[in-house]
């Protein structure tokens, strides 16, 4: 038979048989669909957040490039190199406190200084002053400033009044609408205030070793490229310390966050469509079933084994065609509500939430998955000898696949992982879970199958009730197997998502408060270190205050090895990527955990040395006696790794990913001071620093730790959601089984009519059924997703409370509770059929 005659006919049995009816298959409809809605969601939302920022990346980045440097700005040398590259806009970016010019007000602020090409891409929008050029300008003998709303509201100031910044007094005149550079800055720390490049001088702000940022903007001629100018700036100036951000690649942070949370996301719904996957093996096992005896006719007839699997495969492609339909539609309207209900007004109108690319890719993830777990049931199916048919000995547990089809399976599991590789971009993340997820379905499997042979074996010599519903639990055919693996995966998830959840909440809203400092006191002068720490420690109250050095330099070379170079991981590029802070002390803090190496001696005056975070050094490559050099705003430091130390960053304390010994003569720099206090001395702490030293900023930790909690509670949202999903994805299978079996439940319950069991003993058995399936399935997922989630918490946060039996005992009790209703649900449901009109009818057909 020719191919084209072989799929026609197959075709043809396909319609035919469709035309017979497809109630039984709704769960491989609805298994499919949820899990390709929430992956198209997730992928649609994604990808045009994505190409929203890539759209407003030049505006946001301020040019084509933007260099920034730390403590001081461009060396002449520099500024005359870049000005050869393209047109050029200096900033510079700080945060003092602001005051009104009595003193009786003051403010933490985030200053910026502009040139007046500000901004080279974008326009700065402010009210009150014709264009922002004006209102920065210097008339009267007096520059100007455009400050935040909030400022105004702060220090109770209007547009005309002055404002002090260090030792210059500047004109408010007009009031701050949009910045095209501060798009995707999402944390400020205090309100805005923009005045010109030249009054910066006037201030005393900026002088050297002071926490000032130096951003450099390019724009490029249209005939280069951004790389290439990259590598000559690195080839001319290895040791400068650029933190640098090339717009064609988007917004370094926001970019990689999105991508993370993508990955984050399409992982979980693709549990859900592993799950749903479960509920379609079920379904189409339970479709193929009654379908047999027209099998065994067909293949009596002549018909080979390979033609019925066509049919039967042309007929599921149908089914999961429509599911895939319904789910991209319903995935594409999910992505266009969240966008509606975000505030993502950044995003191109052109592009809007429907990715179409995220469309295509979550609809050929849902084809792989259902064709995953739909081959072997058809397989099996078509493979079926009439003989046994139609002696009625068919039992799915003896019925093995052959290699044809386990090879048709590990290619449809490779192409579900090499696409999901390349869509994530995390191939070591996708073959981390799916690995994970496949123990965890084969673990449920096995104890499904366990329990079926343990119900069997225990059926015997017990009260009629309680063996009907183990009998139940083991007889061919039951769902015991695949509803444990679906709610397995499904409580597991939810047990371990909750278990995060209620640890990260509770480390930030109990553990956090009393560990970290209550305020932060920022840009103090060396010589004013002392004298502050002594005025704080007279107040009622104060318990602790740590001082440290503090300057900004960037990794430029690991081994002699320029960083650009390296093979340095992503998940250390926070560390490597820009500028990041450091300091120095003469001996370890009470807290460090030196895990490699020894501290140097109090007294040491050689070479620098270096102690090193653990986890970072180990991303590097680097141990003890490497050597790493640093680029700071003085000049390039060669260092050799004396120790590495163990840091929680959880805790939010006073450390640094880089310490270096003492300096026999160190370079610019500030100090930064913590200060420990309860929360009713926070005030009393914040007037003692205006006045010891009033140009010093400070933090007050708590609104950070609210700031914080805030995320931390929306994170946790959407996970609870996409858990709560799983569990629903798990519940479809669990309806798709017992609608399955409905055929063999009234057949029983009316054979135990018959026999004189009444209504009450039907509804105990089937009650008691769910309940020892559920609480089966319950002693294991449960346990299994705290210690998940436990392992999590480990991970991330060191010392993070985990939550006691509160979780995994409601776990475990709804889930008995929910199994308990369906049971008792199903039994009111089927007795209001005719169970005795049903079995004369089975009696006749037979």
């Amino acid at each position: 038979m020719s191919a084209m005659t072989h799929l026609r006919i197959a075709l043809r049995l396909a319609w035919r048989d469709l035309r017979g009816g497809v109630a039984g298959l709704w769960i491989v409809v609805l298994g499919v669909a949820l899990g390709t809605a929430m992956m198209a969601a997730v992928g649609s939302l994604s990808g045009g957040v994505l190409d929203g920022m890539r759209a407003t990346a030049r505006e946001a980045v301020g040019g084509d490039l933007s260099l920034r440097l730390f403590h001081a700005p461009a060396t002449p040398e520099q500024r005359a190199i870049l000005d050869t590259m393209g047109r050029v806009g200096e900033t510079a970016e700080l945060r003092p406190v602001a005051s009104t010019v009595s003193g009786d007000a003051h403010a933490l602020v985030e200053l910026k200084a502009v040139e007046e090409s500000y901004p080279l891409v974008g326009t700065a929008a402010v009210s009150g002053a014709a264009s922002l050029a004006e209102a920065l300008a210097h008339r009267d003998g007096r520059w100007g400033a455009a400050v935040s709303a909030d400022l105004l509201d702060a220090l109770a100031l209007g547009v005309g009044d002055r404002l002090r910044l260090g030792a210059a007094e500047v004109a408010i005149r007009a009031v701050l609408e949009h910045e095209p550079d501060r798009t995707f800055r999402a944390f400020s720390l205090g309100p805005r205030v923009v005045i010109d490049r030249r009054a910066l001088n006037a201030t005393g702000l900026a002088e050297p070793g002071m926490p000032v940022y130096w951003y450099y903007r390019l724009l490029l001629p249209e005939t280069a490229r951004s790389d290439a100018v990259l590598r000559d700036l690195e080839r001319r100036f290895p040791d400068a310390g650029w933190r640098i951000v090339d717009a064609a690649h988007g917004i370094p942070g926001v970019d990689r966050t999105v991508h993370l949370a993508r990955a984050l996301f399409l992982l979980g719904s693709l549990s859900i469509l592993l799950i749903g996957g479960v509920g379609v093996s079920r379904a189409l096992s339970a479709h193929l079933a009654r379908r047999l005896p027209v099998l065994a006719t067909l293949k009596a007839l002549g018909g080979p084994p390979r033609l019925l699997f066509t049919a039967f495969l042309i007929q599921t492609l149908a089914v999961v065609g429509v599911a895939l339909l319904i789910g991209l539609g319903t995935g594409a309207l999910l992505a266009a509500m969240a966008v509606n209900a975000l505030p993502l007004d950044w995003m191109p109108e052109t592009g809007g939430a429907v990715d179409p690319a995220a469309l295509l890719l979550a609809g050929a993830v849902g084809l792989l998955a259902a064709l995953l777990c739909a081959v072997p049931p058809l397989a099996r199916a078509a493979g079926t000898s009439p003989a046994a048919i139609w002696r009625g000995v068919v039992d799915d547990r003896t019925r093995s696949v052959g290699w044809r089809t386990r090879g048709a399976v590990a290619l449809l599991g490779l192409g579900l992982a090499g696409l999901l590789a390349a869509w994530t971009g995390m191939p070591l993340a996708v073959a981390g879970f799916l690995l994970v997820a496949g123990l965890v379905a084969a673990g449920f499997a096995l104890l499904g199958r366990g329990l079926a042979g343990m119900a069997r074996r225990l059926a015997r010599g017990r009260r009629p009730v309680v063996r009907l519903a183990v009998a139940n639990l083991g007889r061919p055919g039951a769902p015991t197997v695949p509803v444990a693996v679906a709610l397995g995966i499904g409580l597991t998830l939810l047990v371990a998502v909750g278990v995060v959840g209620r640890s990260a909440t509770g480390h930030v809203a109990a553990t956090l408060p009393a560990q970290t400092p209550s305020v932060v006191v920022l840009n103090i002068h060396p010589p004013d270190g002392k004298r502050l720490s002594e005025h704080l420690y007279a107040l009622p109250g104060v318990e602790r205050v740590e001082t440290a050095p503090f300057l900004h330099a960037r990794i430029s070379r690991l081994n002699g090895v320029a960083i650009t170079e390296a093979d340095a991981p992503r998940s250390v590029g926070w560390a490597v990527r820009g500028d990041r802070g450091l300091s120095w002390r003469a001996r370890p803090a009470p807290t460090d955990r030196i895990v490699a190496g020894s501290w140097w001696p109090e007294s040491y005056t050689g070479p620098p040395l270096a102690s090193l975070d653990a986890q970072v050094a180990r991303r590097l490559g680097l141990s003890v006696g490497d050597r790493l050099t640093l680029a700071l705003a003085s000049g390039p430091v060669t260092a050799t790794v004396a120790n590495l130390r163990r840091i929680d960053w959880t805790r939010l304390d006073l450390d640094f990913p880089v310490l270096l010994s003492p300096f026999p003569e160190p370079p610019p720099h500030s100090l930064v001071a913590a200060v420990w206090s309860p929360p009713e001395a926070v005030p009393a702490v914040e007037a003692a620093v205006v006045q010891a030293i009033p140009q010093a900023p400070t933090i007050r930790v708590a609104e950070v730790l609210e700031t914080l909690g805030s995320t931390v509670q929306t994170v946790r949202g959407l996970l609870d959601g996409l858990s709560a999903v799983a569990l629903g994805a798990a519940a479809v299978v669990l309806l798709g089984a017992i609608a399955s079996s409905a055929r063999r439940r009234l057949q029983e319950m009316a054979i135990l009519h018959a026999l004189g069991v009444g209504r009450r003993s039907m509804v105990q058995a089937v009650v008691l059924e769910f309940v020892l399936l559920g609480a089966a399935v319950a002693a294991v997922a449960v346990p299994l997703g705290w210690v998940g989630g436990a392992a999590v918490v480990a991970g991330l946060a060191e010392g993070a409370p985990l939550p006691g039996g509160a979780v995994p005992l409601a776990a475990f009790l709804g889930t008995i509770a929910a199994m308990a209703a369906v049971g008792a649900v199903l039994v009111a449901w089927l007795p209001r059929r005719n169970v005795m009109q049903r079995l004369r009818g089975d009696a006749l057909s037979a």
